[in-house]
């Protein structure tokens, strides 16, 4: 079969040693992160954080997913589609992954919204043409009153990050 992206939620703070595990495999991965400030002993510093906790993306086959779930019973669990009675893991469209790893790897500050956001759609959808988030696919929304760019991946994760100059977007029909 096919390889797709896969999400899975790792419990008990086992992230590093299941990513681990999947690329000694061969298996691709990929974990959310922004950098954030803080203050530190010497003043403000820049730390690399998840974006959302024990969040693990693996591009893989549904074939070694249910093997690693045999192996990690208790440690993780994967998303399914909603309604599936067999809970079968949902794989994860390329647009929305590719968008989605462009906006969680362009080193900004990064906003989790929450799995779902209701009225997602009513945005206008585009695409960003240019700078930190080019070729990224999403919606402009309004979130507390502040125009940000929103991408999202159905049913896990929906981020938003700063507004983007008007110029560097492409309204997509």
């Amino acid at each position: 079969m096919e390889p797709h992206w896969y999400a899975l939620k790792v419990f008990y703070n086992k992230i590093k040693p299941i990513r681990e595990e999947a690329e000694a495999d061969g298996v691709s991965t990929f974990i959310p992160m922004c950098i954030v400030e803080q203050e530190g002993k010497e003043g403000l510093e820049y730390v690399e954080k998840q974006v959302i906790s024990s969040l693990l993306f693996v591009h893989c086959t549904p074939e070694w997913l249910r093997d690693l779930k045999k192996r990690h019973l208790t440690q993780l669990m994967w998303y399914s589609e909603p309604g599936d009675e067999h809970h079968l893991p949902a794989p994860i469209p390329d647009g929305e992954m590719k968008s989605f790893m462009i906006v969680t790897s362009g080193g900004g500050p990064v906003e989790y919204l929450g799995s779902t956001i209701t009225e997602l759609h009513r945005g206008q959808k585009v695409r960003v043409t240019g700078g930190v988030y080019k070729g990224a696919e999403g919606y402009i929304k309004r979130v507390r009153r502040n125009r940000k760019f929103l991408v999202a991946i159905s049913g896990v994760a929906v981020v938003a990050v700063s507004y983007i100059h008007p110029s560097y977007l492409e309204p997509i029909d």
